[in-house]
């Protein structure tokens, strides 16, 4: 049938489900009113990107259906990891082969189950103010950017963080064509940067499961992941504030690191949101709407 612009958009949102599973419990409640449809891909042998094996509770996908009272979530089970392929590959691979999963015809949000958002209404409204993007896609690409807030490490007395606007891929209107994890190529498309703010619970675990991400994530084979994990255990309360650019990949994404005293997640998002007010919607300028009507209007007279 086709996308019509005068009903809502489909959203589609995929979760990778890993080693780290567990965050997916606090993550599927903030996007669950929202979406359409929910896809958990789940490697059918259990292994990560790097070819390690992990354990899933067998009460996994019971404890999935008992938080799904309108049947939205499917569970994508397949052989995600190529031996042949580097960790990045195999990410990129599983990323594509979501997407295909997704289909055409509606926004394709791709949610580590580690992130939060911090306000997703403002970005399903968002979405749905711009469906004319999902009308011949093609001919009118956009891959959509958010920003982490990321938890570095959790202390006694709350959680050392980093929030310098480092920006990432979350969503796009086309498929199957992300070329570096959830990033699309920026010559065939037009990235749009928002002011959407996402909880990244990246770093702020326990000391194993820090190394077990160390060893087993698509930038594993890019930096030293031991003199990390050393360099990350020794950070506490009384020294972070002397480490600057301290990103182990990309020089200038980690400028500092900050603190708030804090008991939980929950108790720190609702410190952090005290502090830093909503940001104004993002809106796009109208040479998007523009672009859209010229690229629309040349397909129509072919």
């Amino acid at each position: 049938m086709g996308f019509s612009i005068f009903r809502k958009s489909p959203v589609k949102i995929g979760f990778l489900i890993s080693y780290d599973y567990k965050y997916i419990f606090d993550a599927l409640p903030i996007v669950y009113d929202y979406a359409d449809e929910i896809i958990l891909c789940v490697d059918v042998n259990r292994n990560t990107w790097a070819g390690k094996k992990y354990d899933l509770d067998p009460a996994f996908f019971d404890q999935i259906r008992a938080i799904d009272p309108n049947q939205k979530i499917v569970f994508y089970e397949d052989d995600f990891y190529v031996p042949t392929l580097t960790p990045m590959e195999n990410d990129t691979r599983e990323r594509n082969m979501l997407s295909e999963k997704m289909g055409p015809d509606c926004w394709k949000l791709q949610i580590d189950a580690d992130e939060y958002f911090l306000n997703f209404d403002a970005v399903y409204h968002f979405l749905q103010k711009h469906r004319y993007l999902l009308s011949k896609p093609d001919h009118n690409p956009v891959c959509i950017r958010g920003n982490w807030i990321t938890l570095f490490k959790k202390t006694k007395h709350g959680y050392i963080y980093i929030d310098n606007e480092e920006d990432f891929s979350f969503a796009t209107n086309l498929v199957g064509k992300h070329f570096f994890a959830r990033d699309l190529e920026g010559k065939t498309n037009r990235e749009i940067y928002t002011n959407f703010r996402v909880l990244h619970h990246s770093w702020a675990r326990e000391p194993h499961e820090v190394h077990q991400k160390i060893k087993n994530w698509s930038h594993k084979d890019d930096f030293d992941g031991d003199a990390f994990y050393e360099f990350w255990m020794s950070i506490d309360e009384s020294n972070y504030m002397n480490f600057h650019d301290l990103h182990p990949i990309y020089k200038g994404a980690w400028q500092n690191l900050k603190f708030i005293a804090c008991s939980d997640v929950q108790d720190f998002i609702n410190k952090f949101n005290a502090t830093h007010p909503p940001l104004e919607t993002t809106e796009l300028p109208k040479r998007y709407f523009k672009k859209y009507l010229k690229n629309t209007l040349k397909v129509w007279r072919k």
